[in-house]
């Protein structure tokens, strides 16, 4: 069973979180926020292609050791 001051406490928070996020929303305006998504997509695909490229690395570093490793049969 819900109390109520569990639902008044959620109440509140998410009554000050929306607050919040309006206050930021508001705090710039349109053209700014194009300019925050233009750089913000701008890092992910720098920060993708460097996660992409240390992966590959490390397969290339992998297949190069298992060639070079001397084929054991037991």
């Amino acid at each position: 069973m819900l109390r109520m001051d569990k639902l008044t406490t959620g109440a509140a928070y998410g009554a000050s979180a929306g607050s919040v996020l309006n206050g930021i929303l508001n705090a710039y305006s349109p053209e700014q926020w194009n300019a925050i998504g233009v750089l913000v997509g701008i890092v992910v695909a720098v920060l993708t292609y460097l996660t992409n490229l240390y992966f590959k690395i490390r397969e290339d570093n992998r297949r190069d050791r298992s060639r070079n490793e001397p084929d054991v049969k037991k």
